[in-house]
């Protein structure tokens, strides 16, 4: 039998260890080789793919910048041209040399791109409400990132260029005159603080220093500054240390004319049921159809009309004849109410807006209709009293539901006798807006306003020598501030009250807080300006694709 030595099997072993220890250094190695491989390989991919990214970004924002610097460009022109336009014709006269012809190229370094641009002239669409210009462009654009990265893009699209007819309600305070009814200087003066835009077709008066916190412009280039009572005229925004406005917005001089509309026969149109584009005069035989009277073509009897068809609304509130008291409220529904009086016969109108119906109470009678008005009440007269809500613990409730948009037109006189206040006003939900205007009077702010009166809307008085006014504004005692948060539009600046030519302060009358409406929002068949705006101007890609 044979025998093994026992240093034999240990150096068996031995070889066996150093056999298996090759082998796991070998995978060890192989593994850390491959790791490091793949890492690098990650890591190349990675950093083309960063790459390519960036280039890629790059040459979109020089077809972005590109793109914004012909609506730059398109925008600066429209101004210019709106400005100068003569009222009759396409704005854009020579619509092929707007913009220069060829390419026009913009580069930048961060991020790092060269871009060009061709635009022609496309078509236009030139109505009464607004004239639109569309041109089609072409932006090519190459990015680069790093050393190696570039890619290399086009866009194709339209520019929309277009203007849009100016609606009064653009103003805080706009004046045809600037002076008061019977011809007197009126000023601005130190108790004036007026946050919105401020024109007049004539020229300014300012006493001390009043506030300005848009834009304020006159057509005229001078400006008259009371120098504590001894008047001068100037080409200048101030009267040295004198008379300092805070012209906030600037004060442009020498700026373009805005006619006033000539009548209200849109807003009258628009109350009956016709057309409300239609500026000619309904006659009595057109009135006397709408509004159901049988009188044919003699003059509509007095009364307050809701135009319907059958028993649903087909227009407005027409009211024929002097309206003596329109009180408008909210009820505890949110429902809008109206109730207005004439004589002996009092109509209280409830909408419904929910329900979309319209319900008429007039003593124990309830007539109920579907549909809601048309958002005017026309009156072929004057409104003796207009107001709100009577106030509660000092603050006065809305008269106006936020969901209810009105315009109250009238051509005679529009007397307010309390706060009239929208529902809501200074929340981002709230839509109520309320329009005042008279083609043929005053709107005043009688006898019976309170103290520190409330009133949220836009007035306009359109007739010649008209104005917006305070009753007997230079007598009794001073009745603190009135506060206007919308629009003052007219044909003369009316008197509030009066101050004091050596220091400033208010001696009788109201101080003006008046405030602009800068929701947007627009009383409905609230006049529109004879001149037309300057739109953005909107780029609007149609194709992109990598060259």
């Amino acid at each position: 039998m044979q025998r093994i030595h026992p240093w034999s099997v240990r150096s068996a072993e031995r070889g066996i260890a150093l056999v298996t220890s090759l082998l796991v250094l070998m995978l060890v190695s192989t593994l850390a080789v491959t790791y490091m491989v793949t890492t690098v390989t990650e890591r190349s991919v990675s950093s083309n793919v960063h790459v390519a990214k960036g280039s890629l970004y790059a040459a979109d924002a020089g077809i972005r910048t590109a793109s914004q610097m012909l609506a730059n460009m398109a925008q600066a022109k429209l101004d210019s041209m709106c400005n100068a336009w003569s009222g009759v014709g396409p704005v854009i006269s020579q619509p092929n040399n707007v913009f220069p012809a060829g390419l026009m190229s913009v580069t930048s370094s961060s991020p790092n791109f060269t871009a060009s641009a061709s635009i022609a002239f496309a078509d236009s669409d030139l109505a009464d409400t607004a004239q639109v210009y569309n041109y089609n462009y072409t932006v090519t654009a190459t990015g680069t990132f790093g050393l190696q990265g570039q890619r290399r893009v086009q866009s194709q699209g339209v520019l929309r260029v277009s203007a849009s007819r100016g609606s009064f309600t653009d103003y805080l305070i706009y004046t045809n005159t600037h002076l008061t009814p019977s011809g007197g200087a009126i000023w601005f003066t130190s108790s004036g603080h007026f946050d919105g835009r401020v024109h007049t077709n004539g020229e300014f008066r300012f006493a001390f220093q009043p506030t300005f916190e848009d834009l304020a412009s006159s057509v005229n280039n001078k400006a008259w500054f009371n120098n504590k009572g001894s008047p001068v005229e100037l080409a200048a925004s101030n009267n040295g240390s004198i008379d300092v406005p805070n012209f906030f917005g600037g004060f442009q001089r020498g700026a373009p004319s805005i006619p006033l509309p000539a009548n209200s026969y849109n807003q009258q149109n628009a109350a009956l049921g016709l057309d409300p584009s239609s500026s000619s005069p309904p006659n009595n035989n057109t009135i006397n159809a709408q509004l159901g009277t049988g009188a044919g073509s003699s003059t509509p009897p007095d009364g307050i009309y809701l135009v319907h068809t059958g028993v649903t609304m087909s227009g407005g509130i027409y009211v024929q004849g002097i309206l003596d008291s329109y009180r408008t409220s909210v009820d505890g529904l949110g429902r809008q109410v109206y109730t207005m009086t004439q004589g002996a016969t009092t109509k209280t109108v409830t909408i419904d807006r929910t329900a979309n119906v319209t319900m008429v109470t007039q003593g124990a009678t309830t007539t109920t209709y579907l549909g809601v008005p048309r958002g005017v009440t026309y009156v072929n007269g004057a409104i003796s009293s207009l107001r709100g809500p009577d106030r509660v613990s000092g603050a006065p409730p809305p008269g106006i539901a936020d969901d209810n948009q009105l315009l109250i037109a009238a051509t005679g006189n529009i007397v307010i006798q309390g706060d009239l206040t929208v529902e809501n006003y200074s929340s981002i939900n709230g839509a109520g807006v309320l329009g005042l205007l008279t083609s043929g009077g005053n709107i005043r702010v009688g006898s019976s306003a309170p103290n520190d009166c409330n009133l949220d809307a836009f007035v306009m008085a359109t007739a010649s020598l008209s104005s917006f006014m305070v009753d007997s504004y230079n007598s009794g005692s001073p009745r603190g501030t009135f506060h206007l948060r919308g629009g003052m539009i007219a044909d003369r600046y009316g008197a509030f009250g009066t101050f004091s030519s050596s220091t400033g302060n208010m001696l009788t009358g109201y101080a003006r807080d008046f405030r602009y409406d800068r929701r947007g929002i627009v009383p409905p068949y609230f006049p529109t300006t004879s001149r037309f705006d300057a739109d953005l101007p909107t780029a609007r890609a149609i194709a992109w694709r990598e060259l």
